[in-house]
């Protein structure tokens, strides 16, 4: 039943599946085209696979997913669909001193190389400036915290941090109100292969564009979610913001959210309304902060 898994997977999913030992980010529709989940999949050995999507939608993924199969078992053959959610976790560590702490942890003949890009390279896992995410049967191995000074992150700064990254988040940018295409998720989309919702999808085109705005606004108030972008005279209302923050990294506030595709350029220059006052904003680049991404792909 492994063949069977990856032709569903392949069918279910609009990125193409990598081989084994890999990681890969990837989206399943709707039937209108739309992003219903999204889930980063990583090929085990031969054709088994383990996919990794929010933690509060556990049921929501999984009832959809054994649904799915068992409406396409006829075509595709028989898969078999396990939630292992109570029995494995997943645990994000990030930061420069991310690969010291690692190393205390993995059990290698030469483990100052184990954790280098040669060895454990890009999409083998999941780096954030110099970060892991750790999948493995809870509870999970914290014991060089102290050592390393490994902290818990909380949500709201994680929320920002991904802002600055232009990381869409399902719920916010993600959801059944967008394609992947409107979303300007394209690299994680592969035409070349069937998949479902596919024509839908590219019937509905881009009628609005994800994109990042860096605001000029009071450092003690977030964007409002669902607050709508207006053009720079503050005439026209040109769709939604789908979340916002306060970034470190740019010292304003920042926000993503979707806009007409004519004014989703860089350097477009917008208002936004922060506690009923027009703000100056700008769209950025998407992934405004390391747009190359130099830095998380430093070696050691």
């Amino acid at each position: 039943m492994a063949r069977e898994a990856t032709a569903f997977l392949d069918w279910f999913t609009t990125n193409k599946l990598l081989k084994g030992g890999s990681i890969n980010l990837t989206h399943a529709l709707t039937e209108a085209g739309t992003t219903r989940t999204e889930y980063t999949v990583v090929r085990q050995a031969g054709d088994d696979y383990s996919l990794i999507s929010a933690g509060a939608w556990a049921d929501y993924d999984g009832d959809h997913l054994r649904k799915l199969a068992e409406e396409m078992e006829g075509a595709l053959g028989q898969v078999i669909v396990r939630g292992i959610t109570t029995q494995w976790g997943v645990f994000a560590i990030a930061g420069p001193d991310s690969r010291a702490i690692l190393k205390e942890l993995v059990r290698d003949a030469d483990p100052e190389t184990v954790l280098g890009n040669k060895r454990f390279p890009w999409l083998s896992m999941r780096n954030i400036e110099l970060g892991w995410e750790l999948h493995r049967v809870r509870p999970l191995p914290l014991g060089p915290a102290d050592r390393g000074g490994l902290k818990l992150v909380g949500a709201r700064a994680q929320n920002w941090l991904r802002q600055e990254k232009s990381h869409r988040a399902f719920g916010s940018e993600l959801g059944r109100d967008a394609t992947p295409l409107e979303a300007a998720l394209d690299r994680f989309a592969d035409l070349d292969k069937a998949f479902n919702g596919k024509q839908a999808m590219l019937d509905k085109g881009v009628c609005s564009k994800c994109c990042t705005l860096l605001i000029d606004g009071q450092s003690d108030a977030d964007p409002w979610v669902r607050e709508t972008p207006l053009t720079e005279d503050g005439s026209t209302k040109i769709d939604r913001l789908t979340s916002g923050g306060w970034p470190a990294a740019f010292c304003k506030s920042i926000g993503m959210g979707y806009i007409r595709p004519d004014l989703a350029e860089p350097g477009t220059r917008l208002k936004v309304r922060m506690q009923r006052q027009l703000w100056d904003a700008v769209v950025t680049e998407d992934n405004p902060y390391d747009p190359e991404n130099k830095v998380i792909r430093v070696d050691g």
